[in-house]
């Protein structure tokens, strides 16, 4: 028991954000069981359609919950080690290099939560579904159904996976921005958070203002939409153009953090030896 206390009392924002996961997959769930499954009296026995139906309508939950507990996870983690000179003790044990290369690589581990979650919905879709796999089931009772999403459904969980997982990697690096900048928690967290959301914002605006008004062209927003869980059932979607968007996007991230705001470390040390906001 004290162990557990002292993990609770040490680790404080980690459990808070399994705390906000669990809110997050429940939550949706709950909508799911209250709005959709009650309407056909939960009789849809084909696992494809149960989970196409749970993560079509996308609840909040998954929209802002599931990015802040990466965020929550990653500063919990690492924000100590930079707070207030922390850092230098860690630089007699290993180099610099060594240092960077572990923050970036706990941030791609701390990305695997995204399609984690994907795969729990899929586990408590067999599960409601009762491993059933028909699909008369889903067309008597209205469900989502698109051929070649149905018919290709492990390619669809693929390419699903590997978008969710680049798009859990452009969430993390959001939460080194801000990391060696301030000391308190809750205005780290605050920053980060609303970065990550201004972003969202400007990525959608920006380009629709650029290239409407001087060159009077239009483009899809789909491929400019780093946030929903399930957007890829979207047949007209080109899996390889989202991809594209979706990796440029987290590599111009990934390059200012890398070889901007971590890349001296001299200036990483004098910043964090100073009294931090």
């Amino acid at each position: 028991m004290r162990k557990v206390l002292k993990i609770i009392k040490t680790r404080w924002l980690s459990v808070i954000a399994f705390l906000i996961l669990l809110i997050a997959i429940v939550g949706t769930l709950n909508y799911y069981l209250k709005d959709t499954a009650m309407i056909i009296d939960h009789k849809m026995t084909d696992v494809r359609g149960v989970f196409f139906e749970m993560l079509m309508y996308q609840s909040w939950h998954l929209i802002f919950l599931v990015p802040l507990s990466v965020m929550l996870l990653i500063i919990d983690e690492w924000h100590n080690k930079f707070k207030n000179g922390n850092i230098k003790n860690y630089l007699t044990r290993m180099s610099y290099q060594e240092l960077k290369k572990k923050l970036f690589f706990s941030s791609l581990k701390t990305a695997l939560i995204y399609p984690l979650v994907l795969f729990i919905f899929l586990l408590i879709s067999v599960i409601l579904a009762k491993g059933g796999n028909d699909i008369s089931s889903m067309i008597e009772y209205g469900g989502y159904y698109d051929a070649s999403t149905y018919h290709q459904f492990p390619w669809f969980i693929v390419k699903t996976t590997i978008l969710l997982y680049i798009q859990g990697v452009l969430v993390s690096f959001y939460s080194l921005l801000f990391l060696n900048k301030t000391k308190n928690k809750i205005l780290l967290i605050l920053f980060t958070y609303i970065t990550w959301i201004i972003s969202l914002v400007a990525l959608h605006v920006i380009p629709y203002m650029f290239l409407d008004l001087y060159f009077n062209c239009k483009i899809d927003a789909t491929y400019l939409t780093f946030y929903l869980f399930l957007l890829y059932n979207d047949p007209k979607v080109n899996f390889l153009l989202y991809l594209l968007a979706l990796s440029t996007v987290t590599f111009l991230l990934f390059a200012i953090n890398y070889f901007y705001i971590y890349r001296n470390k001299e200036k990483v040390v004098i910043t964090n030896e100073k009294e931090m906001v």
